[in-house]
């Protein structure tokens, strides 16, 4: 199955892609690569999570944490990267933020096939040799992770969720199991997955601005008990930007991914647009544009 990547116009260039013909997990794909600043490079020593490697660079061994994704099988992922990285050595590409709170890199996981040059740390993504493979988008291509994206990290949405869509659409890895698919609004049900990280579809049927600059979606009549999402004052300037104001929300189909918290009912807190996607009455992800 050929797969298509769109970009969003929102994404800038660093989300640009490349294309090539290559055949992985049974399918026929778009190889793409990351974009952003070539990072360290080295010797894959073993997983130290899911979704975190450790690798053994000329500084000594760091913990890196697959950026921009999650997964909901744990198991699986680990094994599968655990099987493809044995034997190899990965390049890191940052796009973000680059480490998190645990002193971990955050960056796109190239597997590689030749070294990168001795200045790496300095170099271009473009630097990084021809015929490496991008973990990420594997393992979401596969269905073995989905995108969760955030807002010191987010450059490679665009594809990530291309891929999200195609594995889905095929019911592949996670997305056979009824327990991973994407959840409806109905409150009662979501109040089962507070504490989780969730994909959820609806129409939103109110869209509100408090004069403190605050968005709430609401999905149902009652906002003290239905679903909502929150759009904090700060956060509000980069969906407008990304043409999603209350204005044209409202009314609109919209998929949501993030973590389910307990406020007048099951709430979802959005801090960057890349979380939220426009769904078209076919079903499919729309452009914000």
């Amino acid at each position: 199955m050929a797969l298509s990547v769109l970009c969003l116009a929102a994404c800038g260039p660093s989300a640009a892609v490349q294309d090539a013909t290559l055949t992985t997990v049974g399918v026929e794909s778009v190889l793409i690569r990351p974009q952003g600043e070539a990072g360290e490079h080295g010797a894959f020593i073993d997983m130290a999570g899911a979704l975190t490697v450790r690798i053994e660079t000329p500084d000594g061994p760091l913990e890196v944490r697959l950026a921009e994704i999650d997964t909901p099988v744990p198991t699986a992922a680990q094994a599968w990267l655990a099987d493809r990285l044995a034997g190899r050595e990965v390049s890191l590409v940052y796009s973000g933020a680059r480490r998190d709170r645990y002193d971990r890199a955050l960056a796109q996981l190239v597997l590689a096939s030749a070294a990168v040059p001795d200045d790496a740390a300095s170099a271009s993504v473009a630097d990084v040799p021809d015929g490496g493979d991008w973990l990420q988008y594997r393992l979401v291509e596969a269905g073995l992770a989905r995108v969760m994206t955030h807002a010191d990290n987010q450059a490679h949405a665009t594809p990530l969720l291309a891929a999200e869509a195609a594995a889905r659409a095929a019911d592949r890895g996670l997305w056979a199991d009824p327990d991973h698919r994407i959840r409806d609004t109905h409150p009662d049900a979501r109040a089962q997955d507070v504490g989780t990280a969730q994909i959820i579809e609806g129409r939103v049927l109110d869209a509100v601005q408090l004069n403190s600059g605050r968005i709430y979606l609401n999905f149902g009549r009652d906002y003290r008990s239905d679903f909502t999402i929150r759009i904090d004052a700060g956060d509000a300037e980069a969906f407008e930007a990304a043409g999603l104001t209350p204005e044209r929300l409202e009314g609109q189909r919209v998929r949501v991914r993030g973590w389910l918290i307990d406020e007048n009912g099951p709430m979802i807190q959005l801090d960057h647009p890349a979380r939220l996607e426009l769904i078209g009455e076919d079903g499919e992800a729309a452009m914000a544009r």
